[in-house]
């Protein structure tokens, strides 16, 4: 089966891709720079890794937190001419699956039998998955239609069958954006969750979690979204059984790209006024193919126990319903369309002068840049990057720890797996270091022995292991048109070692 045609604004990212890798080797090659030779340096051949290969294309993954040995993964399907359609104008189809993290099936007792695993259609592919930071059974979908979906994932025993049964339960759905004046449907192309989420309702009946979260569409567009999603955990709840609907929902306008938005990520900021101290506010960023970082401020509920972070000066409105603030657009710092922001804890230490909020960016340029928050001005500061030999299209933190360095100076350190395209999947330490007040970018493994065509998702668990041992992971890479799912492992020896140095000394 030949892969899905890859769009226009695909081709001209790629073109622009390449234009800027050779003017960057060319650059290279008249300074000396061997950044690239020493990023490559790190691939290791003889990583051991296993492969499977799924029914559609793959481009989203996530490990489930509360059943960490469960993964869903979502897929992106072009329907071709002669395919049959849900409908007549059908272009794309999806599916969110069950699948082990593990690649082998390894029963637990004699008799046990592989465990169900469900999977869902949808007349529209999937573009971006995520279970709820303070709910890690609440899974979002969002999808090609404009709508994010909701679903409960359900894990149980079957005594009698002898196996365990997973289910995806639907909750409803929630649609983003209204079609254009040409009648076009919005992609919603990525979305982050708030963290906060409030219950209420009686309990089995009419109980509901109030969530928001913030999304990004191929129309350009920066959204908040906030609903109520039915408080359903298990199949013996009445309102299992019934077919799910269009939830409540509210939207908040944030700002717009000039071309289709690609990542969102969101940053708690504190009032700067004096009336005003406790008051919590949101930095809202996105990218797009326009190749800007775009940054906006709202000031909706959220947690109050969130660590040291950037003031803001206060609007004249206040409250959950106040407009957005519009902060800054910045592109001069990306060559192309900036597709992955992660936002890095507040780091704090004796040399630090004042809290320090981090945000890594990833482009179609092939670059991994580190910036930071001016406390006055609110701007993204650029500090350091590095160039990874892939499009930097996904991000995420798996650990954050610190270092003694000389007299009572920390270097803090953040663990980070990220999604290269035609460059596989990487595994990354950022360091700020105290003393010389500077950010570090080191790869520390890549891996593409097991890819023959873009990465475009990546997630790990963190493996329980003796005291002392070196912490590993289990990483699952995925790959779009040749349909892989590889696992392996990576292990931070480094931080290992510092903490024996540590204990001697």
């Amino acid at each position: 089966m030949a892969p899905p045609k890859r769009s226009l604004n695909e081709l001209m990212q790629a073109a622009k891709a390449n234009i800027s890798q050779l003017r960057a080797e060319q650059q290279a090659s008249r300074s000396g720079n061997k950044v690239i030779d020493r990023y490559r340096k790190m691939e290791n051949p003889q990583i051991e890794y296993t492969t499977r290969t799924a029914e559609q294309e793959v481009d989203t993954v996530a490990i489930c937190p509360t059943n960490p040995d469960y993964m869903i993964i979502g897929t992106y399907s072009l329907v071709k001419k002669d395919d049959p359609r849900d409908y007549e104008a059908q272009t794309r189809r999806g599916t969110i699956q069950v699948m082990t993290v593990a690649p082998e099936f390894k029963p637990l007792y004699a008799g046990m039998l592989p465990p169900q695993l469900d999977m869902i259609s949808f007349p529209s592919a999937v573009l971006d998955i995520h279970f709820h930071p303070s709910d890690g059974t609440l899974l979002g979908v969002a999808t090609s239609n404009a709508h994010v979906y909701f679903f409960r994932f359900i894990k149980h025993g079957d005594v009698l069958g002898r196996r365990v049964i997973t289910r995806l339960l639907p909750l409803g759905s929630v649609r983003v954006s209204e079609d254009d004046e040409y009648g076009l449907t919005a992609l919603v192309t990525q979305f982050t969750w708030f963290s906060e989420m409030r219950k209420h309702g009686v309990l089995g009946i009419s109980d509901v979690q109030d969530v928001s979260f913030a999304a990004t569409t191929s129309f350009g567009d920066t959204k908040i979204i906030s609903t109520s999603v039915p408080l359903i955990k298990d199949l013996f709840d009445e309102r299992a059984n019934q077919p799910p609907s269009e939830l409540p929902i509210t939207i908040t306008d944030i700002h717009k790209h000039d071309l289709e938005a690609w990542t969102v990520a969101a940053v708690t900021l504190r009032s700067a006024t004096e009336t005003q101290v406790n008051s919590i506010y949101r930095m809202v960023l996105s990218g797009g193919d326009d190749s800007a970082l775009i940054a906006s401020a709202v000031n909706l509920p959220c947690d109050s126990s969130q660590p040291s972070s950037p003031l803001i000066s206060s609007s004249d409105k206040s409250g959950p319903t106040a407009l957005p603030q519009w902060l800054w657009k910045d592109r001069r710092n990306h060559t192309a369309g900036v597709v992955a922001i992660l936002p890095l804890p507040s780091n704090d230490g004796p040399r630090i002068p004042y809290p320090r909020t981090t945000v890594i960016t990833g482009s179609y340029d092939e670059y991994l840049r580190v910036f930071e928050l001016d406390t006055k001005t609110y701007r993204a500061v650029w500090q350091t990057e590095l160039r990874l030999a892939g499009g930097v299209w996904r991000l995420k933190v798996l650990d954050q720890y610190t270092t003694p360095t000389e007299g009572d100076i920390e270097d803090h350190h953040s663990l980070v797996l990220a999604s290269l395209m035609h460059g596989g999947a990487a595994v990354l330490r950022l360091t700020y270091s105290a003393d010389s007040i500077s950010w570090t970018i080191t790869p520390l493994m890549t891996f593409r022995a097991g890819h023959e065509s873009m990465v475009y998702c990546c997630d790990a668990r963190l493996e329980t292991g003796p005291e002392g041992v070196a912490p590993t992971y289990t990483v699952v890479s995925t790959s779009f048109y040749d349909m892989k799912i590889c696992t392996w492992k990576f292990v931070d020896h480094f931080k290992a070692q510092q903490g024996q140095q540590n204990k001697i000394a």
